[in-house]
């Protein structure tokens, strides 16, 4: 059997070498799709509860949120480990896993969990979040300044880029540092209502109905005469508010008639800057899949449109992690290329030249093999795996 195949490739001489290009070019193409990391991508095998109850103390919290869902999860199948850390208003339950447990099925058993004890959990508390944790790498950070534009040009511009890179695949999360919430204070004019006759607890009664297409919050201040109620991302036109009619006491009335309206920014959690100039921050992660060096040159080119587009507003590329995964692979691979070119030089020298060409054709194509082997087994090609091919090269 096996000397009729042998026989049937010598005698076919020049089927062999279409093989052997086909081969070769195939384990070039998958060599470039595999995905590159400096170090080797592993995968958690954790499931995280989260939720939130707000002005709730710790001892409260646990007593009558936390305890009931650790009752019901505790005796699932497939968790290993419980760990729970409770703060003001808000827990956090991480569940590590067994070894070879599907960690989307025991996601799915938790959530029901999590929905059976939902009836003896506080009825004004958010509903608990389950989630599988999932390995996000830093990619790179996108700055976005301006010596001109307002802020609200500013966040519109990184929200606008944000939504684009999101778009790709493989990205896991795109965080912006240094914005902030949009507001818009209505004033209401205590003089204005009262000529209506209208009654101005009444009137911001009528206001918070408004809150099915305007989400409206709290009064913040009540002095000289004046109402402010703020508005968490309302309309992105404060005229469209203005026009909102509302009904008092059987009277009719738009609410331009008694109130104006200002749009601001809530203090910011973060300040961010470049090069002295005020500016926001993009932090880019990808997912455990992604390809750093695919995904970095796309957005490279979103950046580039987005500079070629807005005069005013620069978009700066730093952090960028496909950079040092470039330069770190280099290095390897360039030692490798070394090897090779030394084993050839030594088996010309001490053998002869047919064996030396044969021997410099076989390892590239044994290396494009083993490329090919990463990409369908879903592994990537990093720092450990070049350096075991450096080392069986020696």
């Amino acid at each position: 059997m096996i000397e009729s195949i042998l026989r049937f490739f010598v005698n076919n001489s020049r089927l062999n070498y279409f093989l052997f290009i086909l081969v070769f070019l195939s384990g070039v193409v998958f060599y470039t799709k595999t995905p590159k990391e400096i170090f080797p991508s592993f995968e958690l095998d954790m499931v995280s509860v989260n939720g939130h109850y707000t002005g709730a103390s710790i001892d409260m919290l646990d007593k009558m949120a936390v305890k009931e869902i650790e009752s019901e999860i505790k005796n699932i199948d497939g968790i290993e480990k419980m760990a729970t850390v409770v703060s003001a208003g808000k827990f956090n339950i991480i569940l590590e896993l067994e070894k070879r447990v599907d960690k989307y099925n025991t996601a799915q058993k938790v959530k029901d969990a999590v929905t059976l004890s939902r009836q003896n959990l506080p009825s004004d508390m958010d509903e608990p979040t389950v989630k599988v944790l999932e390995v996000k790498r830093n990619l790179m950070r996108i700055a976005v300044s301006s010596d001109t534009a307002s802020q609200t040009e500013l966040i519109d511009a990184a929200n606008n880029l944000k939504d684009k890179i999101t778009s790709l695949k493989n990205i896991s999360e795109v965080l912006i540092y240094g914005d902030s919430d949009k507001y818009y204070d209505i004033r209401l004019h205590s003089e204005k209502i009262r000529a209506l006759g209208l009654d101005e607890s009444a009137v911001i009664t009528a206001l918070s109905g408004l809150s099915y297409i305007f989400p409206i919050g709290t009064i913040e201040d009540s002095k000289n005469g004046y109402f402010f109620v703020s508005t968490h991302n309302g309309p992105k036109d404060a005229k469209k508010m203005l026009q909102s009619q509302l009904k008092v006491a059987g009277k009719t009335f738009y609410l331009k008639d008694i109130a104006t309206v200002s749009k601001r920014f809530e203090d910011t959690a973060t300040l961010y800057s470049i090069d002295t100039k005020h500016a926001l921050d993009l932090n880019v992660k990808q997912s455990n899949e992604g390809n750093a060096l695919t995904l970095s040159k796309a957005i490279k080119a979103l950046v580039k449109q987005s500079n070629a587009r807005k005069s005013n507003i620069t978009y700066t590329i730093h952090d960028d992690r496909s950079a040092a995964i470039k330069d770190r692979l280099n290095i390897v691979i360039s030692n490798i290329l070394l090897g090779l070119i030394l084993i050839s030089l030594l088996v010309t020298l001490l053998i002869n030249k047919r064996m030396s060409l044969i021997i410099t054709m076989g390892i590239p194509t044994s290396f494009v093999m083993g490329a090919a082997y990463l990409y369908f087994a879903g592994y990537t090609i990093n720092m450990i795996s070049l350096i075991g091919v450096l080392i069986a090269l020696g």
